[in-house]
């Protein structure tokens, strides 16, 4: 192994690091955000429902249609179950009514 694979593997390490702690630091202030803006967590909640709605709706269209194999559909309860799950919580979700002074 010569200087440059090893230069090469290290610096590839060290960006893939550098990804994988930005990814969890904006995890974190994501978490923190919504636990401060309710209108934030049920927007949150909302797109990853409606992306397993559509993540369902797929798979069963290239099943219907004949692209992907009918063991595909043995994954869909889970699919469906979790789409159900975050729609579900993203309308429980309480907003309070803004003050009469911050309405435009």
């Amino acid at each position: 192994m010569g200087s440059g694979e090893i230069t090469a593997i290290v610096v590839g390490v060290l960006i893939c690091s550098a990804v994988i702690v930005w990814m969890a630091w904006r995890l974190c202030k994501s978490v923190e955000r919504a636990k401060r803006d309710p209108k934030y967590l049920r927007r949150r909640l909302l797109r990853m429902g409606l992306l397993y709605v559509f993540v369902v709706v797929f798979g069963v269209v290239e099943v219907v249609s004949g692209k992907q194999p009918k063991a595909l559909l043995l994954g869909l309860p889970i699919a469906v179950l979790l789409a159900w799950r975050f729609l579900k919580t993203a309308v429980n979700v309480n907003i309070p009514p803004e003050p009469p002074s911050m309405r435009s």
